[in-house]
């Protein structure tokens, strides 16, 4: 058992510093003092806990399984300590420095972030965005592990602990080249539909609509030529043959070819369910001011676009 009177407050704001940075420079620069002060914070944490804490590896500073441990009780202490002094109360983008760690796909760093870079630029010149990339449904893991702040994409099941915010949903859509020999009126029949070769998006955890149960309770079953690890591939793989890929409408949309392409629902006698997009935060985080503020901008950017000028 620890004895309460040697821990430092202050040490506790190093060590989660260090967590979230990896490195000593850049957990000094976020707390706001000296790198040999933080390397003296941490020979003090080393000795607090009885354990190394820290390790050095080839991505920085990798922490032991104990530092993991304590993470998440440690920032959630630190929260509780921040809200009860009121040090977040209040958050003013103009002039703040502050650092958000946020958990997305690839296919997000797409569809949401370009938009919320800007914003951010423009809104919050000191705020800095650390992009931690995510498998399918993972994001939500990593913001109850204390990895992330928010965690943005279909996130089907949450942790205990978290909370949500739907951003937008998506449809899943059929999409060919326009050129494709089956197509009639736009769109392929079922028997057509069916005998193609497709192109299928799945990993190891893939999170999402599952288009080959759909068939299968069906009594139905596609030829799968082709497995990618995401949807951005899709277009650019169908281009030019006569594959058919399923990717969502709000991808395609950003595809640099979409004047080749052509949409049209799965021609399937049931309705194919919309994808939810959410974005997850801890309620250690809830009433944080300047979280509030980021989670904010996030549905701002996750939003429909203004038109173009």
């Amino acid at each position: 058992m620890i004895d309460l009177s040697r821990v430092d407050l202050n040490l506790l704001v190093v060590f989660d510093a260090l967590m979230a940075e990896r490195q000593v420079t850049r957990a000094a620069a976020q707390v706001r003092l000296t790198q040999p002060a933080v390397s003296h914070a941490l020979r003090r944490l080393r000795h607090l806990f009885e354990d190394e804490l820290f390790t050095r590896g080839p991505g920085g500073m990798q922490p032991t399984q104990r530092a993991q441990d304590l993470h998440v009780p440690v920032r959630a202490a630190l929260a509780h300590v921040r809200a009860a002094l009121g040090s977040r109360t209040s958050f003013d983008p103009a002039t703040v420095r502050r650092r958000f760690r946020l958990a997305m796909t690839e296919v997000m760093t797409l569809e949401v972030l370009p938009r919320l870079v800007s914003l951010v630029r423009q809104r919050a010149p000191g705020v800095d965005l650390a992009i931690l990339g995510s498998g399918a449904g993972e994001a939500g893991e990593m913001v109850a592990a204390g990895a992330a702040d928010i965690g943005l994409g279909v996130l089907p099941q949450l942790a205990d602990g978290l909370l949500s915010q739907q951003l937008y949903t998506d449809a899943l859509a059929c999409v060919v080249d326009r050129r494709h020999p089956l197509l009639r009126d736009g769109r392929l029949g079922l028997g057509d539909y069916l005998a193609a070769a497709h192109v299928t998006v799945a990993g190891p955890r893939h999170v999402g609509i599952e288009l080959d149960e759909i068939l299968a309770r069906l009594g139905m079953a596609r030829r799968v030529v082709a497995v990618l690890p995401h949807y951005v591939a899709v277009p650019a793989v169908i281009l030019g043959t006569d594959l058919v890929g399923h990717v969502r409408e709000r991808l395609v949309s950003l595809h640099a070819r979409r004047d080749e392409l052509l949409l049209f629902p799965p021609p399937i006698p049931v309705p194919v369910p919309p994808l939810r997009f959410l974005q997850v935060w801890h309620t250690r985080d809830d009433r944080d001011a300047g979280h509030r503020w980021m989670r904010a901008l996030v549905a701002e950017a996750a939003g429909d676009p203004p038109p173009e000028a």
